[in-house]
């Protein structure tokens, strides 16, 4: 089978010495789905890297952003020789076609590194969600080797970002004095009538994460606004702007309810410049990847909290998602920007059963 894809570099065949001991060659439809998300991802990614380290000005953060951008190289190389392995066409994913690492300068360097740490730590997850039903050695190893790597990135950008001064840590909450068990249920999940419960540090956690995440993607979401040249797209890109800022409203009331601080929101790390440094496919599939991190996100917290207000604003916050997430995909299969996920076969087509 031809696996050339015009556009991006070929990986070469996977080396015999891959093979350490007899195992199954086929792909799995789970390690065949998820090497061609992470593929997919680790294809876009690579762009936006790209121009962040290009632009960058501060060197420490330039460093840790190169390291994240020479990270995806391996990693694409590596899946590829996977593929080539079983004959399984590589994706096109995205090329230097798709970015301009000398456009404008559209994000400070604190706002770049901020949204590398949201990035790696969906990486980290996903990754994480890769290993429990991998089977084949070599993709095992190629999942640990790249949660590790991924790990040390952590460790990098969390140190800059300390070092900078532009971290923003989760709140702080006394430390309790015994072990105490709950006896009113009423006093647990209440929440949407009458006093509320104070919020346990779970919930507090994810409600933290959520709204960190969401000021950064926001701000990110309004240079996209800014650059993108197709006017459908800046119509869906101010869309999500306003979905994503009904979200931030929702976290940021729970935390000042509290009396507890919220962090940056990065609104002022956004330039005036209108020159797009990424095609109109990478913005609009880079931010449909991002929101359905966010759907999963959403669905932990949900599936942690006990308070009922917590429980309807995290539900609400995963059906408007949902739901603005398929007229992202209805356009990006309306430009034909987007490739089909494999298939398993159709039965009644191959033995000729349908009418």
């Amino acid at each position: 089978m031809e696996t050339f894809q015009p556009g991006f570099e070929q990986a070469n065949p996977a080396p015999a010495n891959m093979k350490q001991f007899p195992f199954d060659e086929r792909l799995s439809s789970w390690e065949m789905s998820q090497l061609w998300v992470v593929y997919e991802a680790n294809s876009s990614m690579k762009c936006i890297l790209q121009y962040f380290v290009a632009t960058a000005q501060d060197p420490e953060i330039k460093t840790v952003l190169d390291d994240a951008f020479n990270m995806t190289i391996p990693q694409l190389d590596t899946i590829g020789k996977i593929f080539n392995s079983v004959g399984f066409p590589i994706p096109h994913g995205f090329s230097d076609e798709d970015v301009k690492p000398n456009a404008k300068r559209l994000y400070s360097d604190g706002l770049m590194l901020t949204y590398l740490k949201t990035l790696n730590k969906f990486g980290l997850v996903k990754l994480g969600h890769v290993l429990p039903l991998v089977t084949r050695p070599d993709i095992r190893a190629y999942a640990n080797s790249a949660y590790e790597n991924a790990q040390n990135l952590l460790n990098k950008v969390e140190d800059t970002l300390t070092k900078k001064g532009i971290t923003s840590k989760p709140p702080y909450t006394p430390v309790p004095d015994r072990v105490n068990y709950l006896s009113d249920a009423d006093n647990v999940f209440g929440g949407l009538l009458g006093r509320k419960r104070p919020i346990n540090v779970v919930e507090l956690t994810h409600v933290f994460d959520r709204l960190e995440t969401k000021l950064a993607e926001r701000a990110i979401l309004l240079g996209y606004i800014q650059v993108a040249t197709d006017p459908q797209l800046k119509t869906f890109f101010t869309e999500a702007k306003d979905i994503l800022s009904k979200e931030i409203d929702r976290w940021s009331k729970v935390l000042n309810d509290e009396d507890l601080p919220l962090p940056a929101s990065w609104r002022g790390d956004v330039t005036d410049s209108t020159e797009s440094p990424y095609s109109d496919k990478l913005m609009l599939f880079h931010y449909l990847l991002i929101l359905g991190i966010s759907i999963t996100a959403n669905v932990f917290g949900l599936a942690n909290s006990f308070r009922t207000d917590l429980i309807n604003n995290f539900g609400k916050a995963t059906l408007d998602l949902i739901t603005f997430n398929k007229k992202g995909l209805e356009l990006m299969i309306k430009n034909r920007w987007i490739e089909e996920i494999p298939l398993a076969p159709d039965r009644n087509k191959i033995s000729g059963l349908n009418h």
